[in-house]
């Protein structure tokens, strides 16, 4: 570091051994003077006027010395200003090198912090779109299994309706046939007035016609007998306890009601069904 001093006006610059030089040669010039008594206490005339010419030769030296030193700048301080210059430019240098270093790195510390951004992003994205599309591939399946669960309702109900229609009238059919057999019923439980008249169970006698409008047998043989008794016209052994349809002749027992039979035994009218009657 260098030290400047005006002499006559003009800045000088000195080393700093030069400076602790004349530091040093004032320092001793102020120890040697008399001045341990500031005020001049009992002091005489010509010690006055000593001191007083001392001080002035003291300041006229150092006036001399700082001229001298003026005059005379040694290469060593020149060197040491050049060096000092050098070191400040370098370090400027290295401060700029610094800044420079520290915009860079922050600049690519910014585009890995993007980039890094950017892909957790499109991972996140990535995984968020496969979510949606399992998500949609799960409605659609739901979609098409609301479709067959329609449908399958939809079919149900038709055939629930078939069955009630077809309930509907195997309950009538089922009405029809329970009059019927009250019917047949009533007319056994007349059966010993009618054969009192010598007439058939369904078919008794009346005195337009004494013919059965179902063409019954009016023979004479036993067959007439086991008619009024209410026999089986096929075996004449056992009580008729089968209604042939559709004449509703019951004129067969239950050994020859089971038996396939292809006409009824008492108007031959061709069978199409027998029906069982508990007596």
């Amino acid at each position: 570091m260098n030290n400047q001093i005006i002499a006559d006006d003009f800045p000088v610059t000195l080393g700093d051994r030069q400076l602790q030089y004349m530091q040093s040669r004032a320092i001793d010039l102020i120890q040697t003077a008399p001045s341990f008594n500031k005020y001049h206490f009992n002091q005489s005339p010509v010690m006055l006027k000593r001191q007083r010419d001392y001080a002035f030769d003291s300041e006229a030296l150092m006036t001399a010395r700082k001229r001298r030193s003026v005059a005379f700048v040694p290469p060593q301080s020149l060197i040491e200003a050049q060096l000092v210059s050098q070191i400040q430019q370098q370090q400027t240098d290295i401060d700029l090198f610094v800044a420079q270093q520290t915009q860079t790195l922050r600049l690519e510390l910014e585009a890995r912090q993007r980039t890094q951004t950017l892909s957790l992003v499109s991972a996140v994205q990535s995984v968020i779109v496969k979510k949606l599309k399992q998500r949609d591939d799960e409605i659609v399946r739901m979609g098409k299994l609301n479709y067959v669960l329609q449908e399958r309702v939809k079919s149900l109900y038709v055939e629930n309706q078939i069955l009630r229609d077809l309930a509907h009238t195997n309950e009538a059919t089922a009405k029809t046939l329970r009059s019927n057999l009250e019917h047949v019923l009533a007319q056994v439980d007349d059966l010993p007035a009618t054969a009192a008249t010598g007439g058939d169970v369904f078919h008794p006698p009346v005195e337009e016609d004494a013919v059965s409008s179902c063409g019954s047998c009016d023979g004479a043989d036993g067959n007439d007998f086991t008619a009024g008794t209410g026999g089986c016209k096929r075996c004449g052994e056992r009580t008729a306890s089968v209604l042939v349809l559709p004449c509703r002749h019951l004129c067969l027992c239950t050994v020859c009601g089971s038996a396939l039979l292809q006409a009824c035994p008492v108007c031959d009218t061709v069978m199409n069904a027998s029906v069982h009657v508990n007596m």
